[in-house]
């Protein structure tokens, strides 16, 4: 028994699918890493560390009042 795909005269289980190559995509021409082509200021998201630590200490102080109060 051979499975080759190029017998025209067996039945798979959709015989009217035909092969075809998808061509939407291009594939040969290099792009940029996305580390280089972002788009990020160098100023943005430099406060977020210290928002977490405020919010971080109100919880911890929030748990302490909860468990001793």
């Amino acid at each position: 028994m051979s499975d080759d795909p190029k017998n025209e005269d067996r039945k798979g289980l959709n015989p009217g699918l035909k092969s075809r190559t998808n061509l939407s995509r291009d594939t040969e021409t290099p792009t940029k890493p996305p580390a280089d082509s972002a788009s990020v200021q160098h100023e943005e998201g430099r406060s977020w560390p210290m928002i977490w630590l405020i919010v971080f200490a109100i919880c911890v102080v929030l748990a302490i009042w909860l468990i001793f109060f």
